[in-house]
């Protein structure tokens, strides 16, 4: 009877089935780090398709705007028009109201043709450039009702452009969903 406890013919089998459990938790877990990291990097793509498309709308709108204002000073001087920063400010404030609806609509197409879901923000200026937040759905492999509503987040930033440096950082922020 002793022999038999003594006995270590059957113990690595036993052992192993034992922590079958604890490898495939342990996988889970780093499976779920990898979905996040690849999510992350899915927002960052789609974030920065829709901050191009959002600065070449906007490079449309601003020269607009911007011939609209030289013909209405009939030959006057540029100065007149956006000869101060206050000036400047309220041009680029006014532009972005103008055409709100199409630029959230912009960056929401661009975002989600390139794989994000959901809501996304919209930032100018960030250092003289427009940037964009979007999101994709987090889809964990271990505890999904925990994780169901969370969204990884990428941002993602468009080419200089002399015109957003008239702004303040952050100065205009405008949600899309």
């Amino acid at each position: 009877m002793i022999q038999k406890v003594f006995n270590k013919k059957g113990n690595v089998a036993t052992l192993w089935v034992a922590s079958l459990p604890v490898f495939a938790l342990l996988f889970m877990v780093v499976g779920s780090l990898v979905v996040a990291w690849m999510s992350h990097s899915s927002s960052q793509v789609a974030a920065d398709a829709a901050s191009l498309a959002a600065t070449q709308k906007l490079d449309g709108w601003v020269r607009q705007g911007l011939a609209e204002k030289m013909r209405q000073l009939d030959g006057g001087a540029y100065g007149s028009i956006l000869g101060s920063d206050e000036q400047k400010q309220a041009f680029m404030r006014e532009v972005v109201r103008r055409h709100e609806q199409q630029l959230k609509a912009v960056a929401k197409k661009y975002a989600e043709k390139n794989g994000a879901k959901g809501k996304g923000r919209i930032i100018l200026s960030s250092n003289g450039r427009v940037e964009v937040e979007a999101g994709t759905p987090f889809r964990s492999l271990i505890f999904e009702d925990y994780f169901k509503d969370y969204e990884i987040t990428g941002s993602g930033t468009g080419p200089s452009r002399y015109y957003l440096d008239w702004l303040p950082n952050k100065a205009i922020e405008v949600t899309y969903e």
